[in-house]
């Protein structure tokens, strides 16, 4: 068997782009819906998102499952730039996670969440996972 294979040059970009239109309400200037630009996170983006939603509190590690969501959406958007000030001063807010709560409802957040969990294989559960490996 060879290495060949695993070769960077020879293997496909684990991060390609997927469009996706979150919502008919944000338009091109014909009046057709934008797709937003999402991409799969990195191994260390996909660590830190876990991070940044777990705390210690008196010992014990405290995961805030919101946070995460918003966490995964976040570094899984890449347009619109989340992190743009012009984009962020348009709503008032400084943070990528305030953005989306102010640009997106509830149902057009739980619809870009699914998106990016799919695209970063999080959308399985335990047993699709065990499947998965067995295969």
């Amino acid at each position: 068997m060879s290495l060949t294979a695993f070769l960077k040059e020879n293997v496909a970009n684990p991060y390609e782009e997927v469009e996706f239109v979150v919502s008919d309400r944000f338009k091109d200037e014909d009046g057709n819906p934008i797709a937003w630009k999402l991409r799969a996170m990195s191994p260390d983006n996909a660590l830190l998102a876990s991070d940044r939603a777990t705390s210690v509190v008196g010992g014990k590690a405290d995961f805030k499952t919101n946070d995460y969501f918003k966490n995964v959406v976040t570094e899984s958007v890449i347009y619109p730039n989340l992190r743009d000030k012009e984009l962020q001063d348009s709503y008032g807010v400084m943070d990528p996670k305030d953005l989306l709560n102010k640009m997106l409802n509830s149902r057009e957040f739980n619809k870009l969440l699914s998106k990016c969990m799919a695209i970063n294989g999080l959308n399985k559960d335990f047993d699709d996972l065990k499947t998965e490996v067995k295969n």
